[in-house]
């Protein structure tokens, strides 16, 4: 009963934007833009109109644009939503054997319009000439393009069945949008087991999360706020940020993973807010700062030839302002950076090592480590003075990588990240 309403009225109907649809930029879905181009293909279900709905029997995404628009919407693809019988979509069981691990899928595979089990075909010159906004011609890879490494092969027999679990929760074209949303050099199964991991290896979870965070990005847009200066994005002086909320890459540790050092005892929300810069703007620099780390992560990854897909991050409290406390604004920066951590960027910290931590600061974390999930205040390590932190932060990353201030031998850096 569940597999027959799920999959009830399902139809195909031509529609701009594939991927960026199920980004959230369905301020495109009108019927004007459908009218103009024809880009590929996103299903719609007869009883909720406007919301994107997978290909394989697990109902619709939570994308949509809700009340006038759908109705709009409707209105405007009438037709097509009671034609085209051929778009009804039933084949479960060839969502399964889509995702048995012999047949990987593509970038090019979104938007092909295939269902079921069915493997998506390459195009034709036939397609080619039919859509001339589409192009289907090939392109050679650059010597320096950064390849994701080979994952699949390295999990385990367990991990792989839940990243095949994953990969059915979400359906092919689910697995698509997602694919199309990694960074460079991030291999599908290192997202798919960042989101499994976070949801305690259970898929279902796994994929609402997921959904959750394709969501957010197309509003957050993070992939255009890391493209920009961290000025331009607060609206102020690059100067005050690294004065007052400095951050920077310092590096790679012993793993390889990317050692991402912010200031905190330096971290003064006055000035910063007395120029202008709101606490939305103060997120989105750590939103972007959040985009950077993860590329790291990517590049890293690429370079080494295996997974790495998590930083070490270094918080200097050193000369914490306790006035810092009093503000409003911080708390709702705080609890923000760690929805944001926890949501969209789940298991990206492989560990947070506080520094130079007054008694103010162990008050501070314990007001908002509440938003912190159990396994993520496992990975937080807080150290008072230098005879402490420093045996532990060398015993984690080389001198070589780290500044003098930090017991290193490498020089010291610009700040900005």
């Amino acid at each position: 009963e569940r597999e027959r309403s799920i999959t009830k009225g399902v139809r195909r109907i031509p529609c701009v934007q594939l991927v960026r649809a199920m980004m959230g930029m369905m301020s495109c879905m009108s019927c004007t833009s459908c009218a103009q181009s024809v880009e590929g293909e996103i299903l719609i279900e007869d009883a909720d109109v406007g919301a994107v709905a997978e290909v394989h029997a697990q109902g619709p995404t939570l994308l949509g644009r809700g009340g006038d628009a759908r109705s709009e919407f409707a209105k405007a693809h009438a037709a097509d939503l009671t034609s085209d019988k051929a778009g009804l979509i039933s084949d479960k069981a060839g969502a399964a054997k889509a995702f048995d691990g012999s047949t990987p899928c593509s970038t090019a595979d979104v938007g092909s319009g295939s269902s079921g089990g069915e493997a998506a075909s390459s195009p034709t010159d036939q397609d080619c000439q039919e859509d001339e906004n589409q192009n289907c011609q090939e392109v050679d890879e650059p010597a320096d393009a950064i390849r994701a490494p080979e994952v699949r092969a390295q999990l385990s027999d367990k991990d792989l069945a839940a990243v095949k679990a994953l990969e059915i929760e979400l359906g092919e074209s689910g697995v698509d949008i997602v694919r199309a949303a990694l960074v460079p050099g991030e291999a599908l199964e290192s997202c798919l087991m960042r989101f499994l991991r976070a949801s305690d290896m259970k898929p279902r979870p796994a994929a609402k999360a997921l959904r959750a965070m394709l969501a957010w990005r197309a509003t957050a847009r993070p992939d255009e706020l890391a493209s920009r200066s961290a000025g331009d994005v607060a609206g102020c002086p690059e100067e005050l940020l690294d004065q007052y909320m400095p951050t920077w890459h310092q590096g790679f540790d012993k793993k390889g993973r990317p050692v991402i050092f912010s200031h905190y005892g330096k971290f003064r929300f006055g000035p910063v807010l007395e120029a202008g810069v709101t606490v939305e703007k103060i997120m989105q620099l750590h939103v972007r700062s959040s985009e950077h780390t993860a590329r790291l992560c990517g590049e890293q990854s690429s370079k080494l030839g295996h997974d790495i897909s998590n930083a070490l991050i270094i918080m200097d409290t050193q000369g914490w302002d306790s006035n810092n406390l009093k503000s409003k604004g911080a708390f709702d920066w705080a609890r923000g950076m760690a929805k944001s951590d926890t949501e969209y960027y789940p298991e990206r910290m492989g560990q947070l090592i506080i520094i130079n931590a007054p008694s103010s600061v162990n008050y501070f974390y314990r007001a908002v480590s509440w938003a912190l999930s159990e396994k993520a205040r496992d990975k937080i390590k807080i150290f008072a003075g230098r005879e402490q932190w420093e045996p532990a932060l060398l015993e984690l990353v080389d001198a070589s990588q780290l500044s003098p201030e930090y017991g290193g031998s490498a020089p010291s850096p610009d700040v900005s990240m």
